[in-house]
């Protein structure tokens, strides 16, 4: 029998997409025993074998994670590290056990004073003036708000798991996100989260801007070939840019702007940067720069506090996102 299980596990990495399926029917229907012999694969390098092993783990439900979470406890030694990985991507936190749970906290704790955040994504975020938290979590009604490191926040944030959309009773559909609020630096935070951004970034910087008198709205879509930027005060639109947008132009230049246009007889006078600069400033990390923080120097910046991680729904604790975070 061991040596069936053993050639099915191997054909888990056979190139043929329907001996992987098949493999991979075989090895579920064995139930919780199949992971003590999955856990070769899923310890490799990310690639096709240990997706389907994952796969399989994912597909076995609680059983499996219970095989894992008793990895974590009897061992073999070697697979501990990898048996907590698959638990957070496959059940996230709430899969994992007690003791792992309050051995990460314990971790974060640890970690948090002597922080050294790396540089921050520029795809799309959020920057309100401030440091202060209690504003931002009242602003977006956020909840469960809990400290993290900067790198724990940008994965929970923007690489892992960040909305669950649930189907309610009557067939409508909620759906619960993540926020990443960055620690203060050169008195700005800065916010994150691919998928609450992406569907609801003009009522948050509404709702930011009116709460905490300003708030910016960035985007660098290098693949579609997009700047996004927009400033808000006061719940209103002051000046912005989308390079598809209709118009392209909101509002009027800002003073930073302005003072990029040089007169003709100025000695310093580029005719192709003054055509360049005719309507305004394009480049939201430009932007960013002369008016808030760009998330590219915050390596180099001063940090003052530390990041925050909270959910939009109260109801929805973080437990149930998956994804192996860094701490």
């Amino acid at each position: 029998m061991t040596e069936d299980i053993a050639a099915l596990v191997r054909q888990l990495a056979a190139t043929e997409r329907a001996d992987r399926r098949e493999a991979s029917e075989r090895l579920v229907a064995l139930g919780a025993p199949a992971v003590g012999h999955l856990l070769p694969l899923l310890r490799e390098p990310i690639g096709t074998a240990r997706s389907a092993a994952e796969s399989c783990v994912e597909r076995l439900g609680e059983p499996g994670l219970a095989a894992l979470r008793k990895v974590r406890v009897e061992g073999p030694g070697q697979f501990r590290a990898t048996a907590l990985r698959v638990l957070a991507d496959t059940g996230g936190a709430d899969a994992l056990s007690p003791a792992d749970r309050a051995a990460v906290e314990r971790l974060v704790r640890v970690k948090l004073p002597d922080e050294a955040p790396d540089d921050l994504p520029i795809h799309a975020w959020i920057a309100v003036p401030g440091a202060d938290v209690t504003a931002i979590l009242a602003a977006l009604e956020l909840h469960d708000a809990r400290p993290v490191t900067t790198a724990m926040g940008v994965s929970a944030a923007v690489d892992h798991e960040n909305s669950l959309t649930e189907e309610a009773s009557d067939g409508s559909e909620t759906t619960a996100y993540r926020v990443f609020i960055s620690p203060e630096f050169e008195g700005w935070r800065l916010l994150y989260g691919t998928d609450y951004v992406n569907e609801n970034w003009a009522q948050a910087v509404e709702k930011l801007s009116t709460h905490c008198r300003e708030a910016h709205f960035y985007v660098v879509d290098e693949y579609n070939g997009s700047w996004v930027w927009s400033v808000w005060e006061n719940g209103r639109v002051t000046r912005g840019y989308s390079t598809y947008g209709d118009p392209q132009w909101e509002g009027e230049p800002l003073e930073f702007e302005r003072d990029l246009v040089l007169d003709e007889d100025d000695e310093m006078y580029d005719p192709e940067e003054a055509e360049a600069y005719a309507d305004g400033v394009r480049d939201p990390e430009e932007v960013a720069s002369a008016l808030s923080i760009q998330p590219t120097t915050v390596g180099v910046l001063d940090k003052v506090g530390h990041g925050w991680l909270a959910v939009t729904d109260p109801d929805v604790g973080h437990g149930r996102f998956r994804g192996a975070l860094p701490v």
